[in-house]
Protein backbone atom coordinates (compact mmCIF):
# COMPACT_ATOMS: atom_id res chain seq x y z
CA UNK A 1 0.00 0.00 0.00
CA UNK A 2 2.82 2.40 0.86
CA UNK A 3 4.53 1.58 -2.44
CA UNK A 4 1.34 2.48 -4.33
CA UNK A 5 1.15 5.72 -2.35
CA UNK A 6 4.70 6.55 -3.48
CA UNK A 7 3.74 5.97 -7.13
CA UNK A 8 0.61 8.06 -6.66
CA UNK A 9 2.67 10.92 -5.20
CA UNK A 10 4.81 10.94 -8.34
CA UNK A 11 1.75 11.01 -10.59
CA UNK A 12 0.35 13.93 -8.59
CA UNK A 13 3.60 15.84 -9.00
CA UNK A 14 3.58 15.17 -12.76
CA UNK A 15 0.15 16.80 -13.03
CA UNK A 16 1.05 19.64 -10.67
CA UNK A 17 4.02 20.79 -12.77
CA UNK A 18 2.00 22.00 -15.81
CA UNK A 19 -0.64 23.47 -13.49
CA UNK A 20 2.04 25.54 -11.76
CA UNK A 21 3.42 26.69 -15.10
CA UNK A 22 -0.06 27.67 -16.33
CA UNK A 23 -0.61 29.60 -13.09
CA UNK A 24 2.70 31.38 -13.66
CA UNK A 25 1.47 32.43 -17.09
CA UNK A 26 -1.81 33.69 -15.62
CA UNK A 27 -0.01 35.79 -13.01
CA UNK A 28 2.91 36.70 -15.32
CA UNK A 29 5.38 35.50 -12.70
CA UNK A 30 6.63 31.97 -11.87
CA UNK A 31 7.72 33.06 -8.39
CA UNK A 32 4.31 34.58 -7.67
CA UNK A 33 2.74 31.32 -8.84
CA UNK A 34 4.89 29.44 -6.34
CA UNK A 35 3.86 31.88 -3.61
CA UNK A 36 0.15 31.42 -4.34
CA UNK A 37 0.58 27.64 -4.36
CA UNK A 38 2.24 27.75 -0.95
CA UNK A 39 -0.06 30.22 0.75
CA UNK A 40 -3.17 28.29 -0.33
CA UNK A 41 -1.53 25.04 0.77
CA UNK A 42 -0.77 26.59 4.15
CA UNK A 43 -4.43 27.53 4.54
CA UNK A 44 -5.52 23.99 3.61
CA UNK A 45 -3.21 22.40 6.18
CA UNK A 46 -4.28 24.97 8.79
CA UNK A 47 -7.92 24.01 8.26
CA UNK A 48 -6.97 20.33 8.60
CA UNK A 49 -5.28 21.02 11.94
CA UNK A 50 -8.34 22.87 13.21
CA UNK A 51 -10.57 19.95 12.16
CA UNK A 52 -8.26 17.56 14.04
CA UNK A 53 -8.34 19.93 17.05
CA UNK A 54 -4.57 20.35 17.07
CA UNK A 55 -3.20 23.44 18.84
CA UNK A 56 -1.34 25.35 16.12
CA UNK A 57 0.55 27.53 18.61
CA UNK A 58 1.78 24.39 20.34
CA UNK A 59 2.89 22.95 16.99
CA UNK A 60 4.90 26.10 16.21
CA UNK A 61 6.45 26.09 19.68
CA UNK A 62 7.43 22.41 19.46
CA UNK A 63 8.88 22.96 15.99
CA UNK A 64 11.19 25.73 17.12
CA UNK A 65 12.22 23.68 20.15
CA UNK A 66 13.32 20.87 17.83
CA UNK A 67 15.54 23.43 16.17
CA UNK A 68 17.60 23.47 12.99
CA UNK A 69 17.48 21.87 10.45
CA UNK A 70 14.12 20.10 10.72
CA UNK A 71 11.97 23.21 10.29
CA UNK A 72 13.58 24.37 7.03
CA UNK A 73 12.12 21.61 4.85
CA UNK A 74 9.49 24.04 3.58
CA UNK A 75 12.15 26.51 2.45
CA UNK A 76 13.88 23.80 0.43
CA UNK A 77 10.53 22.73 -0.98
CA UNK A 78 9.67 26.27 -2.05
CA UNK A 79 13.00 26.55 -3.87
CA UNK A 80 12.32 23.22 -5.60
CA UNK A 81 8.77 24.06 -6.72
CA UNK A 82 9.73 27.52 -7.97
CA UNK A 83 12.72 26.05 -9.81
CA UNK A 84 10.50 23.55 -11.63
CA UNK A 85 8.04 26.31 -12.61
CA UNK A 86 10.92 28.31 -14.10
CA UNK A 87 12.68 25.34 -15.75
CA UNK A 88 9.55 23.69 -17.20
CA UNK A 89 9.13 26.05 -20.19
CA UNK A 90 12.90 26.34 -20.70
CA UNK A 91 13.77 22.64 -20.70
CA UNK A 92 10.43 21.13 -21.69
CA UNK A 93 8.16 18.81 -19.67
CA UNK A 94 10.40 15.73 -19.82
CA UNK A 95 13.79 17.37 -19.29
CA UNK A 96 12.39 19.52 -16.48
CA UNK A 97 11.65 16.24 -14.72
CA UNK A 98 14.78 14.34 -15.74
CA UNK A 99 17.50 16.56 -14.29
CA UNK A 100 15.82 16.99 -10.90
CA UNK A 101 15.28 13.23 -11.01
CA UNK A 102 19.02 12.66 -11.30
CA UNK A 103 19.50 14.83 -8.23
CA UNK A 104 16.75 13.03 -6.30
CA UNK A 105 17.96 9.52 -7.08
CA UNK A 106 21.64 10.22 -6.47
CA UNK A 107 21.06 12.07 -3.21
CA UNK A 108 18.49 9.55 -1.96
CA UNK A 109 20.84 6.60 -2.41
CA UNK A 110 23.81 8.54 -1.02
CA UNK A 111 21.87 9.60 2.08
CA UNK A 112 20.75 6.00 2.62
CA UNK A 113 24.35 4.79 2.26
CA UNK A 114 25.83 7.38 4.64
CA UNK A 115 22.98 7.42 7.15
CA UNK A 116 22.77 11.22 7.10
CA UNK A 117 19.92 13.20 8.71
CA UNK A 118 19.05 10.36 11.14
CA UNK A 119 18.24 8.02 8.25
CA UNK A 120 18.79 4.30 8.87
CA UNK A 121 22.04 3.43 7.11
CA UNK A 122 21.91 1.12 4.10
CA UNK A 123 25.51 0.49 2.90
CA UNK A 124 26.33 0.99 -0.77
CA UNK A 125 27.51 -2.17 -2.54
CA UNK A 126 28.31 -3.22 -6.11
CA UNK A 127 24.76 -4.42 -6.77
CA UNK A 128 23.37 -1.02 -5.76
CA UNK A 129 25.96 0.71 -7.93
CA UNK A 130 24.80 -1.38 -10.91
CA UNK A 131 21.22 -0.46 -10.08
CA UNK A 132 22.16 3.21 -9.85
CA UNK A 133 23.83 3.02 -13.27
CA UNK A 134 20.62 1.54 -14.70
CA UNK A 135 18.61 4.32 -13.06
CA UNK A 136 20.81 6.94 -14.67
CA UNK A 137 20.67 5.19 -18.06
CA UNK A 138 16.88 5.06 -17.82
CA UNK A 139 16.72 8.74 -16.95
CA UNK A 140 19.05 9.71 -19.82
CA UNK A 141 17.12 7.59 -22.34
CA UNK A 142 13.82 9.16 -21.29
CA UNK A 143 15.34 12.61 -21.74
CA UNK A 144 16.65 11.91 -25.23
CA UNK A 145 14.80 13.49 -28.14
CA UNK A 146 16.10 13.67 -31.72
CA UNK A 147 17.18 17.11 -32.81
CA UNK A 148 14.65 18.42 -35.24
CA UNK A 149 15.14 22.08 -34.65
CA UNK A 150 18.48 23.10 -33.16
CA UNK A 151 17.29 26.67 -32.67
CA UNK A 152 14.53 25.49 -30.35
CA UNK A 153 16.93 23.16 -28.53
CA UNK A 154 19.28 25.88 -27.27
CA UNK A 155 17.84 26.13 -23.79
CA UNK A 156 17.82 22.36 -23.29
CA UNK A 157 21.59 22.27 -23.82
CA UNK A 158 22.32 24.96 -21.25
CA UNK A 159 24.34 23.09 -18.64
CA UNK A 160 23.58 25.73 -16.02
CA UNK A 161 19.86 25.01 -16.31
CA UNK A 162 20.58 21.28 -16.10
CA UNK A 163 22.73 21.80 -13.01
CA UNK A 164 20.01 23.97 -11.50
CA UNK A 165 17.52 21.15 -12.04
CA UNK A 166 19.90 18.61 -10.49
CA UNK A 167 20.42 20.73 -7.36
CA UNK A 168 16.67 21.32 -7.10
CA UNK A 169 16.20 17.55 -7.07
CA UNK A 170 18.70 17.17 -4.23
CA UNK A 171 16.83 19.83 -2.24
CA UNK A 172 13.57 17.98 -2.85
CA UNK A 173 14.99 14.78 -1.35
CA UNK A 174 16.36 16.59 1.70
CA UNK A 175 13.04 18.41 2.12
CA UNK A 176 11.19 15.10 2.32
CA UNK A 177 13.60 13.78 4.95
CA UNK A 178 13.41 16.94 7.07
CA UNK A 179 9.61 17.01 6.93
CA UNK A 180 9.42 13.30 7.75
CA UNK A 181 11.80 13.64 10.70
CA UNK A 182 9.90 16.65 11.99
CA UNK A 183 6.65 14.69 11.78
CA UNK A 184 8.23 11.83 13.75
CA UNK A 185 9.55 14.23 16.40
CA UNK A 186 6.20 16.02 16.71
CA UNK A 187 4.37 12.72 17.13
CA UNK A 188 6.41 12.07 20.29
CA UNK A 189 5.32 15.35 21.90
CA UNK A 190 2.47 15.77 24.38
CA UNK A 191 0.27 17.50 21.78
CA UNK A 192 0.11 14.35 19.64
CA UNK A 193 0.12 11.63 22.31
CA UNK A 194 -3.54 10.86 21.72
CA UNK A 195 -3.46 11.52 17.97
CA UNK A 196 -2.75 9.30 15.00
CA UNK A 197 0.64 9.62 13.31
CA UNK A 198 -1.14 11.19 10.33
CA UNK A 199 -1.94 14.25 12.47
CA UNK A 200 1.77 14.80 13.16
CA UNK A 201 2.51 14.40 9.44
CA UNK A 202 -0.10 17.04 8.62
CA UNK A 203 1.41 19.34 11.26
CA UNK A 204 4.87 18.83 9.76
CA UNK A 205 3.52 19.57 6.27
CA UNK A 206 1.83 22.72 7.62
CA UNK A 207 5.18 23.91 8.98
CA UNK A 208 6.82 23.15 5.63
CA UNK A 209 4.26 25.18 3.70
CA UNK A 210 4.32 28.00 6.25
CA UNK A 211 8.09 28.46 5.99
CA UNK A 212 7.95 28.11 2.21
CA UNK A 213 5.26 30.80 2.10
CA UNK A 214 7.36 33.17 4.23
CA UNK A 215 10.39 32.71 1.96
CA UNK A 216 8.41 33.34 -1.22
CA UNK A 217 6.60 36.29 0.40
CA UNK A 218 9.97 37.93 1.01
CA UNK A 219 11.05 37.27 -2.58
CA UNK A 220 7.88 38.59 -4.26
CA UNK A 221 7.88 41.61 -1.92
CA UNK A 222 11.49 42.49 -2.72
CA UNK A 223 10.76 42.09 -6.44
CA UNK A 224 7.54 44.10 -6.05
CA UNK A 225 5.58 41.40 -7.87
CA UNK A 226 2.80 41.04 -5.30
CA UNK A 227 -0.08 43.46 -5.79
CA UNK A 228 -3.61 43.30 -4.34
CA UNK A 229 -5.00 42.66 -7.82
CA UNK A 230 -2.67 39.74 -8.54
CA UNK A 231 -3.25 38.29 -5.08
CA UNK A 232 -7.04 38.34 -5.55
CA UNK A 233 -6.61 36.89 -9.04
CA UNK A 234 -4.51 34.07 -7.62
CA UNK A 235 -6.94 33.28 -4.81
CA UNK A 236 -9.85 33.18 -7.26
CA UNK A 237 -7.97 30.96 -9.71
CA UNK A 238 -9.10 27.36 -9.87
CA UNK A 239 -5.67 26.55 -11.29
CA UNK A 240 -4.03 27.89 -8.12
CA UNK A 241 -6.23 25.80 -5.83
CA UNK A 242 -5.70 22.68 -7.93
CA UNK A 243 -1.92 23.17 -8.04
CA UNK A 244 -1.79 23.90 -4.33
CA UNK A 245 -3.89 20.87 -3.39
CA UNK A 246 -1.69 18.61 -5.48
CA UNK A 247 1.45 20.12 -3.97
CA UNK A 248 0.06 19.69 -0.47
CA UNK A 249 -0.82 16.06 -1.21
CA UNK A 250 2.68 15.38 -2.52
CA UNK A 251 4.41 16.93 0.49
CA UNK A 252 2.12 15.05 2.89
CA UNK A 253 2.83 11.75 1.11
CA UNK A 254 6.58 12.35 1.28
CA UNK A 255 6.32 13.27 4.96
CA UNK A 256 4.51 10.01 5.71
CA UNK A 257 6.65 7.76 3.50
CA UNK A 258 10.22 8.90 4.17
CA UNK A 259 10.37 7.68 7.80
CA UNK A 260 8.54 4.43 6.97
CA UNK A 261 10.04 2.99 3.77
CA UNK A 262 13.17 5.16 3.59
CA UNK A 263 14.13 8.10 1.35
CA UNK A 264 15.78 5.92 -1.32
CA UNK A 265 12.71 3.80 -2.04
CA UNK A 266 10.32 6.71 -1.52
CA UNK A 267 12.15 8.87 -4.04
CA UNK A 268 12.63 6.04 -6.54
CA UNK A 269 8.99 4.91 -6.60
CA UNK A 270 7.67 8.46 -6.73
CA UNK A 271 10.00 9.14 -9.65
CA UNK A 272 8.57 6.17 -11.56
CA UNK A 273 5.12 7.70 -11.10
CA UNK A 274 6.49 11.10 -12.06
CA UNK A 275 8.12 9.79 -15.24
CA UNK A 276 5.07 7.79 -16.33
CA UNK A 277 2.82 10.76 -15.61
CA UNK A 278 5.06 13.24 -17.44
CA UNK A 279 5.38 11.00 -20.51
CA UNK A 280 1.59 10.46 -20.58
CA UNK A 281 0.92 14.19 -20.31
CA UNK A 282 3.37 15.02 -23.09
CA UNK A 283 2.12 12.15 -25.29
CA UNK A 284 -1.49 13.37 -25.11
CA UNK A 285 -0.78 17.11 -24.88
CA UNK A 286 -2.69 17.38 -21.59
CA UNK A 287 -2.95 20.51 -19.43
CA UNK A 288 -1.84 22.85 -22.26
CA UNK A 289 1.48 21.01 -22.66
CA UNK A 290 2.82 20.75 -26.21
CA UNK A 291 1.92 17.32 -27.62
CA UNK A 292 4.83 14.96 -28.25
CA UNK A 293 4.14 11.31 -29.09
CA UNK A 294 5.70 8.68 -26.84
CA UNK A 295 8.47 6.72 -28.54
CA UNK A 296 9.62 3.15 -27.99
CA UNK A 297 12.79 4.61 -26.48
CA UNK A 298 10.84 6.32 -23.71
CA UNK A 299 9.00 3.11 -22.87
CA UNK A 300 12.32 1.27 -22.70
CA UNK A 301 13.71 3.99 -20.45
CA UNK A 302 10.94 3.52 -17.88
CA UNK A 303 11.51 -0.25 -17.97
CA UNK A 304 15.27 0.19 -17.43
CA UNK A 305 14.59 2.62 -14.59
CA UNK A 306 12.19 0.17 -12.94
CA UNK A 307 14.71 -2.67 -13.19
CA UNK A 308 17.30 -0.41 -11.57
CA UNK A 309 15.02 0.20 -8.59
CA UNK A 310 14.29 -3.53 -8.22
CA UNK A 311 18.02 -4.26 -8.23
CA UNK A 312 18.72 -1.60 -5.60
CA UNK A 313 15.84 -2.30 -3.23
CA UNK A 314 15.11 -6.01 -3.71
CA UNK A 315 18.37 -7.64 -4.81
CA UNK A 316 20.69 -5.12 -3.10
Amino acid sequence: MLYILSLFAGLVLAVQNPYNVNLGKQLHSPILAGFMTYIIGTIEFLIALFVLKINVISVLSETFQKGFPWFIGGILGAIYITSIIILFPKLGPIKAVIYPTLGQVTSGILIDAMGWFNVQQSPLNMIKIIGLVLLIIGVILSAYTPRVNKLNDVNSNNWLLCLWGFIAGVLSTIQGIFNGNLGTLLHKTAEFQNSAELAASIASSFIAFLFGTLLLLIVVSVNRELTPGKFVSGVRSGTAWAASSMGASFVLCMTILNPTIGPGLTVSLSIIGLMIGSITIEHNGLFQVQKNKTTRLKIISVAVFTIGIIIIKVVG
